[in-house]
């Protein structure tokens, strides 16, 4: 069943988990900013009104000896005095203070002790420094507003590349279970079928009924076990202690298959070192190279080879299974590891042997590479994390050639 049948869900899903990311982002950098923003705020106003404060003082200081001792001067921004009215201030107010005068509008106001010369209070306009304060005020608040929205929009882009694996994960689990549902819909349709069929001997005697429902019973079961060794293979942690020589379990591998390929007229070949040890089980290892081995032959034309050759370092041992099958097209190669994925040249079976070989190698800290091209056969590596202290083959000696490909069967 395609996936894209299915989109609305998967999308909701999808925005649902990148607005769960990124709204705790907006809120979290738009309050940093609305603290910054407050501190600039507060911080301009000090400034503002020490500048205005210190202003006054040297007025005040320089106008000792203007006006009547303990009168009011107002003076405008050039200093120039502009009044001796007393503005619209209390007695009992602070020493500075800013009022709004109902004639001279806003202004800064000092008061000073009362003494035998100078003045009483001291005040200059101060609208333009009102004025500024209002702008770093809307300039602060736009920009806290401008980069919550950024942050959010950020957030959400952000989030979005993150859970691509995530969002690529749940399209894979959607498909996966489509699929799995499809493999055991066809065989209960058959079953209900022959049952049916059975049960009112419409030309189908009971006994063939009961052997059709068998086999596709024994179908289901053998997919059932393969669903649950796939299973096994992404969730169970592997044991840290597990060895296998990898080449004395190809060698039983291409003994079981070997009947299978002469009948199919497939040669098969081994070149490998006597031993190869990798940390894996030898059940594991078997089955990742029983899958490999065993699609090598199947897709292989009668007179071709499967040819396997193991390699290995002071890290890594590679298994690579060739065959002269016809290819894997361009289309199906990146899915032909996945559960249930059968391309074109589809031969039987359910299409789990290679994802279940490819979640044994990936939890095995392994790779597994697969190179195609239509109508020039199929290579598979599969690369495994060496045994320590597995000794390296000695060199040959000189002028001797390597041994060559043995066949196996």
């Amino acid at each position: 069943m395609p996936l894209g049948r299915h989109p609305v869900p998967l999308l909701r899903v999808a925005r649902r988990s990148r607005w769960r990311v990124a709204v705790p982002i907006g809120v979290i950098v738009g309050s940093l900013l609305a603290v910054m923003a407050a501190g600039a705020t507060l911080l301009a106003e000090w400034r503002t009104s020490h500048r205005l404060e210190t202003r006054l003082e040297r007025l005040a200081l320089q106008a000792r000896y203007v006006g009547q001792p303990g009168g009011y001067l107002v003076f405008d921004e050039r200093d120039h005095l502009l009044s001796t009215a007393p503005p619209a201030v209390r007695e009992e107010g602070e020493r500075f203070q800013i009022v709004s005068d109902p004639v001279l509008g806003s202004l800064a106001v000092l008061r000073l002790p009362v003494t035998t010369v100078g003045p009483h209070m001291v005040a200059i306009p101060a609208r333009g420094e009102l004025e500024a304060l209002r702008a770093v005020r809307r300039t602060l608040l736009g920009m806290t507003v401008a980069g919550t929205l950024a942050a959010l929009a950020a957030g959400y882009l952000l989030a979005g590349l993150a859970l691509q694996p995530v969002d690529a994960a749940l399209r894979e689990r959607i498909e996966f279970v489509a699929r799995a549902s499809h493999q055991l819909r066809t065989p209960l349709s058959i079953i209900r079928t022959a049952a049916e069929l059975g049960r009112g001997g419409l030309g189908v005697v009971p006994a063939e009924a009961f052997e059709t429902v068998l086999r596709q019973a024994q179908r289901m079961e053998v997919l059932a076990a393969r669903l649950t060794e796939l299973a096994r293979a992404e969730h169970r942690p592997p044991s840290g202690k597990a060895l296998a020589d990898v080449v004395g379990v190809l060698r039983e591998i291409l003994d079981a298959v070997g009947p299978m390929a002469r009948q199919a007229g497939v040669a098969l070949r081994l070149d490998a070192p006597p031993a190869a040890w990798v940390r894996a089980e030898p059940a594991e290892a078997g089955d990742i190279l029983a899958a490999v081995v065993d699609n090598a032959v199947k897709f292989s034309p009668a007179g071709g080879a499967v040819v396997v050759r193991v390699r290995r370092d002071r890290t890594a041992v590679t298994i690579e299974v060739s065959d002269q099958g016809p290819g894997i097209g361009v289309r199906d190669l990146p899915h032909v590891t996945k559960p249930f994925y059968q391309g074109a040249s589809a031969r039987g079976g359910f299409g789990l042997g290679l994802a279940i070989a490819r979640a044994l190698v990936e939890r095995r800290g392994g790779r597994l590479g697969i190179a195609s091209s239509p109508g020039r056969g199929t290579t598979v590596t599969v690369t495994l994390p060496s045994a320590r202290g597995d000794p390296l083959p000695a060199p040959p000696p000189a002028g001797e050639a390597h041994a060559p490909e043995a066949p196996v069967a």
